[in-house]
């Protein structure tokens, strides 16, 4: 299985077709397998790149090192371990934090930035989410990843479009289980920077892509249109019969989407 060693978090990682390089990043509480619908028919024209966060999957998880920061800068750490030059990266719920953050650090490194269900570290939370997620962290500190705890995420609204939907439903309780908990369980990730990203979104140079699920919270349809509003050129497209999971629940409109946006914006990158 390949690994990478990047800074003490051993990474695990997968690789397929050929061409410029697009880097998958998953969100929370999953791992690379969001992506299973994604790999094929995008590794037949680009060199598709997934890997598990740390803290998920199968890659290691250190009691701490779960910001924002911290994770692009593992994602920075396994680009550079793998040689690639100016790939473009696409990130998934919390996955679009971590890919956004590495275009704000690095502008000029990245060739196209896609941002699908993301979310925006600094853009404020509603009171039955905040409620939510602390009676998660209190199961997680009870009882582990349990059965219980399994559960529980599953119920979460984030994973209404997959619930009912038994494949995809197995999938999604494999991925929640193989997960370790440890980004929930680091106190110092919920502490905010002093410049969060939702103010520094301007500063990520990259031809971008936003892609939301049209049954997806409004939140995540506002942090959409803060993106589209505030990122330099971008193009902002609703995956319809769609939730937050969008890359799983609808794959075969999100992928013309996402293969449609790469083989423009790719071509004029890199003129």
């Amino acid at each position: 299985m390949p690994y990478a060693e990047l800074g003490g978090v051993r990474t695990y990682y997968e690789q397929a077709g050929a061409g410029h390089v697009v880097v998958l990043v998953h969100g929370g509480c999953v791992d690379r397998r969001t992506w299973d619908f994604q790999m094929e028919a995008m590794a037949r024209s680009y060199t598709v790149l997934r890997y598990d966060l740390r803290g998920h999957g199968r890659s290691s998880a250190p009691p701490q090192g779960y910001t924002i920061g911290d994770f692009a800068e593992d994602l920075r750490g396994l680009i550079q371990h793998m040689g690639l030059a100016k790939p473009s990266i696409m990130g998934h719920s919390l996955g679009g934090c971590v890919a956004l953050e590495y275009a704000i650090r690095h502008p000029k490194d990245v060739t196209t930035l896609l941002l699908a269900d993301t979310g925006l570290e600094g853009f404020p939370c509603d009171v039955p989410m905040e409620e939510q997620m602390a009676r998660r962290r209190r199961l997680l500190a009870r009882s582990g990843v349990s059965d219980s705890f399994v559960r529980a995420v599953m119920s979460s609204p984030i994973f209404d479009g997959v619930r009912g939907r038994p494949a995809l439903r197995q999938l999604t309780q494999e991925m929640i289980a193989a997960w370790s908990g440890a980004n929930w369980r680091d106190e110092s990730a919920a502490i905010l920077p002093a410049h969060p990203q939702a103010g520094r979104i301007a500063e990520a140079a990259a031809p971008a892509l936003v892609l939301v699920g049209e049954q997806d919270s409004a939140r995540v349809h506002a942090i959409a249109q803060r993106l589209s509003e505030q990122l330099r050129v971008v193009r902002k497209e609703i995956v319809p019969e769609a939730g937050h999971m969008a890359p799983m629940e609808n794959p075969d409109v999100f992928n013309d989407i996402v293969l449609d946006f790469l083989g423009g914006a790719v071509g004029k990158a890199l003129v």
